[in-house]
């Protein structure tokens, strides 16, 4: 029973230091969350990331431009449809290059 009340101890212990505001610590996490993709698989990760970007941004740019040159039919399905591309191309542009940055 005292085992268990220790690692108990030791849990609490942890979930305190990761909020904890002393910049030692604070850069032990760092260097556990960098470590996260070993560098044998970075190259992998980053090819899918990049396969991703391709194929989201030429698939979201065309549908972009079809409802972009469809302008006599403007109804409320095209509308959606057009903010749904544009979120897509916000993330693509912006979350993908974040992400591989990470890597």
């Amino acid at each position: 029973m005292d085992n268990v009340s220790l690692e108990a101890s030791d849990l609490d212990q942890n979930f305190w230091e990761y909020f904890s505001t002393d910049q030692n610590m604070n850069s032990n996490i760092n260097d556990t969350v960098s470590d996260a993709v070993p560098n044998s698989d970075q190259g992998f990760v980053v090819g899918i990331y990049s396969a991703l970007f391709v194929v989201g941004a030429i698939g979201n740019v065309s549908v972009f431009v079809s409802l972009v040159r469809s302008r006599r039919r403007k109804s409320r399905v095209n509308l959606l449809m057009t903010h749904l591309v544009v979120a897509d191309l916000i993330v693509i542009f912006i979350g993908i290059p974040l992400e591989v940055s990470k890597v």
